[in-house]
């Protein structure tokens, strides 16, 4: 064997290293970057987390669970009781934020249903829904369409009561 093959056999040697390596290194920061965004995402949905517990959004699902029981409630409360209603709204619209975030993947689906598929399903039906068809009516547009969404697949999931009813239909 002459110097030029064993140059050529070297090279082609090291080339193969070198790719090796470079795959290595490419699988590596792929599988970093995969869980760095995994992390950004539980931090985001902490975040949201956090925000969703507020008092003023605790008091606005309240108002909306305990008040607006038809289109004729959520209407009365924009005229008599403007804080309300807009604690109410506040609440809705941070839900529809939260339901936006799902939507494009930012947070987990299945963490956000765990924590909040049952205030979500008790808020919306026959309380949220009415909130906004009253808003729909006075904007002429369809307001927290993410909310809706989020809300319907959830109910479909669990039932408009939530977990507790949904197992005990499933124990009866």
């Amino acid at each position: 064997m002459d110097w030029t093959t064993i140059g050529t056999v070297v090279a082609a040697a090291a080339a193969v290293v070198a790719s090796l390596i470079s795959l290595a290194l490419f699988l590596a920061s792929r599988r970093q970057e995969r869980c760095g965004v995994e992390n950004d995402k539980r931090n985001l949905f902490l975040s949201l987390n956090e925000q969703l517990m507020q008092p003023d959004l605790q008091r606005g699902r309240g108002i909306l669970r305990e008040r607006v029981k038809s289109k004729r409630d959520a209407e009365i409360m924009y005229r008599r009781k403007r804080d309300d209603h807009w604690a109410v709204s506040q609440a809705v619209a941070m839900f529809d934020l939260l339901g936006l975030y799902v939507s494009r993947n930012y947070v987990d689906r299945d963490l956000v249903v765990a924590e909040w598929g049952e205030m979500l399903a008790l808020s919306y039906k026959g309380h949220g829904d009415y909130f906004i068809e009253s808003r729909e009516s006075k904007l002429k547009w369809k307001p927290y369409p993410h909310y809706v969404k989020l809300a319907g697949e959830v109910i479909a999931e669990i039932g408009p009561q939530g977990y507790r009813a949904a197992g005990a239909a499933r124990s009866a």
